[in-house]
């Protein structure tokens, strides 16, 4: 599984970077058929609302693509927070999977 992280309006610094592979690198144990995840940060600055870290992930698997995004006031808090989300999408999609293969084998029987 390869994580791909690209910054937009900030410069990604190593403790970002290594804090985003080791909060992702656990999705694969959820569902082992993650090929490769993106995971784009950004900063949206307005000027009523002051800065908006974004986060957007998007997990690759091999019939499906997982997206979660949000926006938080810190970085280390957008990421913690869109994990979960990702977690309850891959679980769903290996029951999903698993619900699939079950029914085919009754058919086949």
């Amino acid at each position: 599984m390869t994580i791909t992280i690209s910054g937009k309006d900030f410069k990604l610094t190593p403790a970002i970077k290594q804090y985003v592979t080791e909060k992702f690198t656990k999705l694969g144990k959820f569902n082992p058929d993650v090929t490769r995840i993106g995971v784009e940060l950004d900063v949206d600055h307005n000027v009523t609302k002051g800065k908006k870290f974004r986060v957007e992930v998007w997990v690759y698997l091999p019939s499906k693509t997982i997206e979660a995004g949000l926006k938080a006031e810190h970085m280390e808090e957008a990421i913690d927070l869109v994990y979960p989300k990702l977690e309850r999408q891959l679980i769903k999609q290996k029951e999903i999977r698993k619900s699939k293969a079950v029914r085919r084998q009754k058919i086949g029987k």
